[in-house]
């Protein structure tokens, strides 16, 4: 079975492995050697960054995306950003996936 990861700050790798999701704690100096050891994993089926983190990612990002079947990376906004989510996580998954939920 495929799992969920996320890589972010403390508040929102907190509030996610409340529901159940791996995570792991970064920051901008080790993001990418983080995403790059998620996504070797054989049971990530989706990676959740959020835009702080990915920021300098941008396209590196969207490469992953094209060249691989999975895991899908999604950059959401984290709960300390200071715009507001507009829309659910599962809204960025669906987005992501180009899929309506």
């Amino acid at each position: 079975m495929k799992k969920i990861y996320i890589i972010g700050d403390i508040h929102t790798v907190s509030a996610f492995r409340l529901s159940g999701v791996e995570g792991e704690v970064s920051d901008r100096d080790n993001a990418s050697s983080i995403l790059d050891e998620i996504v070797r994993k054989e049971d990530a089926g989706i990676v959740i960054i959020t835009n702080g983190l990915a920021g300098d990612l941008h396209t590196r990002i969207a490469e992953m995306n094209l060249e691989r079947i999975s895991p899908v990376i999604i950059e959401i906004p984290g709960i300390d950003d200071t715009l507001v989510m507009g829309r659910s996580v599962v809204g960025y998954i669906a987005e992501a996936l180009g899929i309506a939920l």
